[in-house]
């Protein structure tokens, strides 16, 4: 994939209005402080993926169903999924079971979905997601495989994300090429555009 420094840079641009989008979804629903480091984003081949730092892992990845095309999943250690999801049920939790789950579920379509938002009207575009599936990553190499392994490339957002009072850490995300090439035909049309505008 040919993208260059300045198209990467607007990328990321957009990807840091997402997630602050996603840091006050987060603050509200937990009614705590929120922080989110600026993203740093990298597009590398699926075999240079290391995730396994994670482990044990959960991921929880929704698809694009509208304004952009492909997966994004979000990589995150277990203990952190509980400790998310008991804030959430106001108890403390020790296992991922049902209600959990759904807890954290919720927490992604809402994180996600003001993202998306937030993507949305930086583009001029709409753009929806699936409802997110959470799963435990037993083994991340096999996991990194059956996702990626038939792109040619991938996109990582990494981004430290702090609750205050409870939590720190490093979330990442992963996405598949298609949805980078769709980013960049966007970013295009909008320079052609403005120039299109300026040349009027």
């Amino acid at each position: 994939m040919i993208i260059t420094k300045k198209e990467l840079d607007a990328i990321g641009e957009i990807f840091n209005i997402g997630m602050g989008s996603s840091a006050t979804a987060l603050s509200v629903i937990l009614d705590k402080p929120v922080k989110i480091s600026v993203p740093d984003i990298k597009i590398i081949k699926p075999a240079e993926l290391d995730i396994t730092y994670l482990e044990p892992a959960y991921g929880i990845s929704v698809e694009y169903t509208e304004g952009l095309t492909g997966t994004n999943s979000l990589l995150l250690k277990r203990e952190d999924v509980l400790k998310l999801a008991s804030a959430m049920a106001w108890v403390e939790l020790t296992e991922i079971d049902e209600l959990s789950s759904s807890a954290i579920c919720e927490l992604m379509n809402q994180m996600m979905g003001s993202a998306s938002t937030g993507i949305a009207g930086f583009l001029g575009i709409t753009v929806d997601i699936s409802t997110p599936k959470i799963g435990e990553i037993a083994d991340t190499t096999s996991y990194k495989n059956f996702m990626y392994g038939q792109f040619e490339s991938v996109m990582t957002i990494t981004f430290e994300l702090e609750v205050d009072g409870f939590l720190k850490t490093n979330f990442v995300t992963v996405m598949s090429s298609d949805i980078c090439k769709t980013l960049l035909a966007h970013l295009r049309k909008l320079k052609e555009d403005a120039l299109t505008a300026d040349g009027e």
